[in-house]
């Protein structure tokens, strides 16, 4: 019962970003649907009580988050990362027209081998992205590497649930989605794990004592780890 209700992972991979149509495509979706989202998460993480400054944002894409955590904490400088130039284009554009490049900047680098020094973020996020990464467990373990001891990451992403994906197509028609969109949206949760997943990835990880949990008023995964001094 319960694999008929979450379905079977469909894999979604980073390359489908690459090129500039779809990159363009993408920040068209998170700018029309995504704002409320980047919004929450940002009053999330600016509440973080990190004595530093440093901030990576992973898997940036066209840097909206970024922009958002900025606005959220004026005394924060985020660095954006993404494995797609032609996303990382659209996210200096962004940044540009919301006047933010002095505390904004951005890098591509895969995130199984992150191209930053052993412990050089206060604080490590990412959203919507967990389901891209064709390696979670190295993924965990870069952002343990880079993480400065006693300081932390925040990761959210979609919760795998198939069983409701008719509803949110209807909810995704009703908000003005077309069909290219709501086609995207979907294959994303469909690519998502379940909480049971996330948390079997973090014990063979790094982050081993993250707390995962999920966030049932918004169909989401959190996992919130603070690093041991």
């Amino acid at each position: 019962m319960i694999r008929f209700i979450q379905g079977e992972r469909i894999p979604l991979s980073e390359d489908s970003f690459i090129n500039t149509s779809t990159a363009q495509f993408y920040d068209e979706h998170a700018r029309r649907f995504m704002g409320s989202v980047y919004r929450r998460f940002a009053v999330k993480a600016a509440g973080i009580k990190t004595p530093g400054k440093r901030v990576l944002d992973l898997g940036t894409g066209s840097g909206r988050l970024a922009i958002e955590l900025a606005k959220a904490r004026p005394d924060w400088f985020i660095t954006g990362s993404d494995i797609s130039e032609e996303m990382l284009k659209i996210a200096r554009t962004n940044a540009s027209q919301a006047a933010l490049t002095d505390r904004i900047d951005f890098h591509q680098t895969p995130a199984e081998s992150l191209l930053f020094t052993d412990g050089c973020f206060d604080l490590v996020v990412s959203n919507s992205s967990l389901h891209l990464w064709s390696d979670p467990i190295k993924v965990f373990n870069e952002i343990a590497r880079v993480t400065m001891p006693g300081r932390y990451c925040l990761i959210w992403d979609n919760m795998r649930c198939n069983i409701l994906n008719p509803f949110l197509n209807l909810l995704g028609y009703a908000m003005g989605m077309s069909s290219s969109q709501r086609r995207l949206w979907l294959q994303a949760i469909r690519s998502s794990y379940t909480i049971g997943e996330v948390k079997a990835l973090l014990r063979e990880s790094d982050l081993k004592d993250a707390r995962a949990k999920i966030e049932p008023r918004f169909l989401e995964i959190s996992i919130q780890w603070k690093k041991p001094v």
